[in-house]
């Protein structure tokens, strides 16, 4: 019963702010989704320095958990055994890594920024209701006159922002964490690119 008169006010609602709702809700499910996948992929996988990763790496250590760290070392872990790692295949698989770190944020952001702007529309369209209603004198209409006008306007405004706010501070984390990955494989790169060089394991 309960849920039954959740669900009534959540149309209602719907219904309330007119028919920019619709994609606003596809927005907010979208942006939602962008950032719970961006929110596993980013996992490091492991807290323990790249410097020791990589000594695991050499040693033929196994990698237990999942995580971008740990999926880079159990594919330089495969060359290692083999003797077939390559200045170049490591170049190719650091850049794929750092590509994977970039999914769906292009969306992400960008539904957070047209958000609000949709937000805006339905603001706009409800204000011109509103003006109609008031050219016409009537406080109710069949439309909804000045009152269902003022209704729209608010109602939209409110979604937008709601759709939007917490997915900018989250973003702005997930960012972070980003940027914190991308430092890590770097360092990762920079100490495959050393060992190469000073020949300390067997490469094709």
């Amino acid at each position: 019963m309960k849920i039954h008169a959740v669900w009534i006010h959540v149309v209602d609602y719907l219904e309330a702010g007119g028919f920019i709702m619709p994609p606003l809700m596809a927005a907010l499910f979208l942006l939602w989704f962008a950032i719970g996948y961006r929110w596993l992929l980013l996992r490091r996988g492991t807290r323990e320095p790249v410097e020791k990763l990589w000594r695991r790496v050499r040693r033929g250590e196994p990698l237990a958990g999942s995580g971008i760290l740990i999926d880079a070392g159990r594919q330089l872990g495969e060359w290692a055994a083999k003797g077939a790692i390559q200045r170049q295949r490591v170049d190719r698989l650091f850049q794929a890594l750092k590509s994977r770190l970039t999914r769906f944020s292009v969306l992400a952001n960008t539904l957070v920024v047209t958000a609000p702007l949709m937000g805006l529309l339905g603001t706009v369209s409800g204000m011109i209701e509103t003006f109609d209603s008031l050219a016409d004198m009537a406080l109710f209409s069949q439309t909804g006159g000045i009152a269902g006008g003022i209704s729209t306007a608010l109602f939209t405004t409110q979604m937008g922002l709601a759709v939007a706010i917490p997915g900018y501070f989250l973003l702005a984390a997930l960012k972070r964490r980003q940027k914190l990955l991308e430092g890590d494989l770097l360092r990762l790169q920079d100490l495959i690119h050393g060992t190469l060089n000073s020949d300390d394991i067997p490469h094709a």
